[in-house]
């Protein structure tokens, strides 16, 4: 935990570069671990990767409590509906979580993918733990997997914020965003561990419009295209796996 921030122990593979990070450079323990949110297609080719995935209803919330703030957003400044608007309008660079699932769906069988569900790791983290040591190779040891359920608890990150905030990409990149230089990073809480966060059911709370607007894609761009009706359905089958 001897970091400032995560993103300088598992590094964003394309933000790296911004940050001043060397992408090839030795990490703290191996094999070395980066964070990305490239599509199967678009993804450095060459490694080992952990899909992992969530109900869009609840990811959707997440990214609305996250994103605005992050980005030197007030509160109220931008409504759930407007949000709604921006996301469907491509706001993520990765495209929609929809076509994101839809297409590394396709390579859930191979060998070097292995997709993890949130709620899962939730519910039975020690279990998930187990099942990304062996696809990594990993000796689990009893005191490894000891610290591991440890550390990946929400309790120990949320008592550590500041370390999964992101303020060190924030600091990097804030002058190409355009961010403001009278906006103090941390006014506003942005962590991903943040108090009242890493649950679920969070989607209950999204208006009907926009339910019907995220539902209505699920259907278009992954029941459609891969046969699976619902998140649930999808959750299913990776257990399966």
């Amino acid at each position: 935990m001897d970091f400032q921030e995560i993103v300088e122990v598992c590094p964003w593979d394309i933000l790296a570069l911004d940050c001043g990070y060397d992408l090839d450079a030795e990490h703290v323990a191996n094999p070395r671990v980066f964070k990305s949110h490239e599509r199967a297609g678009d993804i450095a080719k060459g490694a080992k990767y952990i899909h992992v995935c969530r109900n869009p209803e609840d990811a959707f919330i997440s990214f609305y409590r996250f994103l605005p703030a992050w980005a030197a957003i007030p509160p109220g400044e931008i409504t759930v509906e407007e949000f709604a608007e921006a996301v469907f309008g491509g706001v993520s660079h990765s495209g929609g979580i929809w076509d994101f699932y839809a297409e590394w769906w396709a390579r859930r069988k191979d060998p070097d993918v292995l997709w993890v569900c949130y709620e899962d790791l939730r519910t039975d983290l020690e279990g998930q733990i187990r099942r990304i040591a062996k696809f990594m190779n990993v000796a689990l040891t009893d005191a490894l997997l000891a610290t591991a359920v440890e550390k990946s608890s929400f309790a120990y990150m949320e008592a550590r914020q500041k370390q999964f905030d992101e303020h060190v990409v924030f600091e990097k990149i804030r002058d190409k965003m355009g961010i403001p230089q009278d906006y103090v990073f941390g006014d506003i809480s942005v962590s991903k561990v943040r108090t009242g966060g890493g649950t679920s059911g969070g989607g209950e709370a999204i208006p009907e419009a926009v339910l019907k607007m995220l539902q209505d894609r699920w259907k278009i761009s992954v029941a459609d295209k891969i046969g699976l009706s619902s998140y649930e359905e999808m959750r299913s089958v990776v257990n399966l796996l």
